[in-house]
């Protein structure tokens, strides 16, 4: 239960602060450059980083160690989940956030 309401409320910080462009974090930064540059929506694009990315560490941990190193079901979940609550909240209130907070384009 502590699980999701920790993904439910960073995502949609997350989102929040991606929605009205203030200083996020580097690795939603990097994602929201991503989405800017690929004109798709950050949600698909944060999926697809993160997801790149787990599969990195899988692939290394496995050629340099011989078994998984850093990833657990609780890391796929939290990725997952993360992602697919900032996807729903800028699908539903993206536009509108970024309006209110005057950073619309």
């Amino acid at each position: 239960m502590v699980l999701l309401l920790a993904i439910l409320c960073t995502g949609v910080g997350a989102a929040m602060s991606l929605s009205m462009r203030i200083v996020p974090n580097p690795g939603d930064g990097i994602v929201h450059t991503l989405s800017d540059c690929t004109h798709r929506s950050v949600g698909f694009t944060k999926n697809c980083f993160d997801l790149c990315n787990i599969t990195l560490t899988i692939l290394l941990g496995l050629l340099l160690s011989g078994h998984l190193v850093g990833i657990g079901p609780g890391t796929v979940l939290a990725v997952v989940g993360v992602d697919r609550v900032i996807a729903l909240f800028q699908h539903l209130a993206g536009r509108k956030i970024a309006r209110l907070s005057g950073t619309a384009a």
